[in-house]
């Protein structure tokens, strides 16, 4: 996810305790009763209390006891409590059937008992407070629920109801620092599932219009039919000069360069000619300067050795630039200024144009999209319609060239 917060668990060995805990959850999510299940798992965490025969009650109880009763519970508490969901809510995520259960599960954290008067069980329940509290987990797992099966939205009134649709944000929204990659699995299949099936929508799409009977084809997308053809002429992989066959040519030129001072200029060259097309005025304003500012303090000295790490280094300065900075400090307005004035298919160009090249600074970029998607996740479609646009012209884009950004595995034909 966009937000740092939680690495440090991600990183830390699971304690014997909360090994013991973890196993518990485990044995649940394997009941064939779901409404047990969940019973079991709030028994657990709202009162203490062991409810599977399977396991010794006492030592599940003690550990996670003694977890509540150390030192460092407050700060910890909320990240185990998040990989408890992730424990049940994995397995249940890759069984249609089990959707409606795991909904449930998720929707019942937040109808907290009232506080009771033993000491341990009340720290239990003001821990899972705390969770539900937290934006940075609680409201992930929640996104979760509109990728399951039984998600049925009749109209989208909020931007917040069109996140199934945006398959390049599911993991910066919707997982968190603290859970390791294997549990981030089930996720990352829906994502590639997305992208696969908007790929395919809009190479029959494009067969179809070409024909000349668009209107009479579905249509993936929320921009209109001029729009969405004008946009796959831009963003096809295989349009001769096309910005994959770019970043291509780039790619392989790089090893030319020796420092990060013989890099910044080529770079800046790259990234700034979809801006250039629409106006030259791009190559000599105050923006431009910016960039090549943020290219230079990135690179270090002018003699400095080109590296792999340097040239991530640019990459994540210029998306902190030209989307979004971090989600304490957004720092949006160059992203809505450009979008606004050059517009939204310039800007997917530049962004494209970046990730083509860099592949590895990818999920750098879902977690500036993930900020834009927090800060107006709430707000009406129309209300933020230029940012809707943005959304949509990224996904084609990405879409289209999902097998180059490794979103999806390399066809041997488009």
């Amino acid at each position: 996810m966009y937000s740092s917060n939680g690495e440090f668990f991600a990183n830390r060995q699971a304690t014997r305790a909360e090994r013991e805990v973890y196993s518990y959850i485990r044995c649940l999510a394997r009941l064939e009763d779901s409404v047990q299940a969940i019973d079991g798992f709030y028994k657990l965490l709202w009162q203490g209390v062991v409810t599977h025969p399977e396991f010794d009650s006492n030592a599940v109880r003690n550990a996670l006891m003694s977890i509540i009763d150390s030192s460092d519970a407050d700060e910890i508490m909320p990240y185990v409590i998040n990989r408890c969901f992730y424990t049940i809510g994995n397995p249940w995520r890759m069984d249609n059937h089990r959707h409606p259960a795991l909904r449930t599960l998720v929707e019942k954290a937040s109808q907290l008992p009232e506080r009771p008067k033993s000491r341990q069980v009340k720290q239990l329940v003001g821990a899972m407070e705390a969770y539900i509290s937290n934006e940075n987990l609680y409201v992930p797992l929640q996104r979760q629920m509109r990728l399951l099966s039984d998600e049925v939205i009749e109209k989208n009134v909020s931007f917040g109801d069109c996140f199934k649709d945006y398959f390049f944000i599911y993991e910066s929204a919707a997982a968190t620092r603290d859970i390791p990659v294997q549990h981030r699995k089930t996720i990352q299949l829906q994502r590639q599932k997305k992208a696969q099936e908007l790929h395919q929508q809009l190479n029959v799409y494009w067969q179809v219009s070409r024909q000349g009977t668009q209107d009479q084809i579905f249509n993936p997308t929320r921009l209109g039919h001029t729009q969405l053809n004008d946009a796959i002429c831009t963003f096809h992989p295989q349009r001769k000069g096309g910005y994959r066959h770019q970043a291509q040519t780039f790619e392989a030129g790089v090893s030319a360069f020796r420092t990060t001072g013989d890099f910044v200029d080529p770079f800046y060259d790259y990234i700034m000619e979809p801006l250039l097309q629409v106006d030259e005025q791009y190559g000599r304003n105050n923006f431009s300067k910016l960039v090549k500012n943020v290219l230079i303090d990135a690179g270090g000295k002018g003699q400095t050795p080109l590296t792999g790490i340097s040239i991530n280094q640019m990459c994540t300065r210029l998306l902190k630039l030209l989307v979004s900075n971090t989600i304490e400090r957004p720092e949006t307005a160059h992203f809505k200024k450009l979008v606004t004035t050059a517009g939204a298919k310039t800007v997917t160009a530049i962004l494209l144009k970046i990730v083509l090249f860099r592949r590895t600074i990818r999920s750098w970029f879902e977690d500036r999209f993930g900020i834009l998607f927090h800060m107006q996740e709430s707000c009406a479609l129309d209300k933020v319609a230029w940012l809707v646009e943005s959304f949509e012209y990224m996904n084609v884009a990405l879409a289209l060239n999902a097998p180059w950004v490794n979103y999806t595995p390399r066809p041997t034909a488009f």
